[in-house]
């Protein structure tokens, strides 16, 4: 009979090792960097999985949205809102609001299946990417009746990766949420 010694532990150690690192680099991550300037300056960068915050609000008690209800004249828009998002998703690139003004520009396009939101202004720079197909998806599966934060993660598993939003203040703060 074979003894089993430290190889086979070893080896069992590093398979479980590998297997975790593999499946944590195979994870969708979500980052938040926020940066605020001098004097008072500070950096705080939060990575975490979008796996583990589903888990996370799988925690949080069914009754805690009960009183987050969703009025009835939005409910009632439920077809609408679903079938102008097709159409949007469907639509060719294009750029559906321009607007320049001494203080701000401002332009919303759509570029493959993202909403692309631009926001240049004398007081900040605002880029936001919205995933169309997620809004889609986590508006399709939806009651449309409570609050429900597992459209968010529908929504963040079908974004690219990259900046979902960056903020960039006047005053030097900085904020960013990026898909990793």
């Amino acid at each position: 009979m074979r003894e089993r010694g430290f190889s086979t532990i070893g080896g069992i150690l590093l398979a479980t090792l590998a297997g975790t690192l593999t499946a944590l680099a195979l994870m969708d991550w979500v980052v938040v960097d926020v940066r605020t300037p001098a004097p008072d300056a500070f950096h705080i960068k939060v990575p975490f999985p979008v796996a583990a915050a589903r888990v996370a609000t799988s925690f949080v008690p069914k009754d805690a949205f009960d009183e987050a209800s969703i009025p009835p004249e939005v409910t009632a828009q439920k077809e609408a809102v679903i079938s102008a998002l097709r159409t949007l998703l469907d639509a060719p690139d294009t750029t559906f609001v321009k607007v320049e003004a001494d203080d701000a520009n401002v332009d919303i396009s759509k570029k493959g299946d993202n909403l692309l939101i631009r926001v240049d202004a004398d007081d900040a720079k605002v880029r936001c990417q919205v995933p169309l197909d997620g809004v889609l998806d986590g508006l399709e599966h939806w009651d449309w009746q409570k609050v429900d934060p597992a459209i968010a993660f529908r929504i963040l598993g079908a974004a690219d990766h990259g900046d979902l939003v960056r903020v960039e203040a006047d005053d030097g703060t900085k904020v960013a949420i990026t898909m990793w």
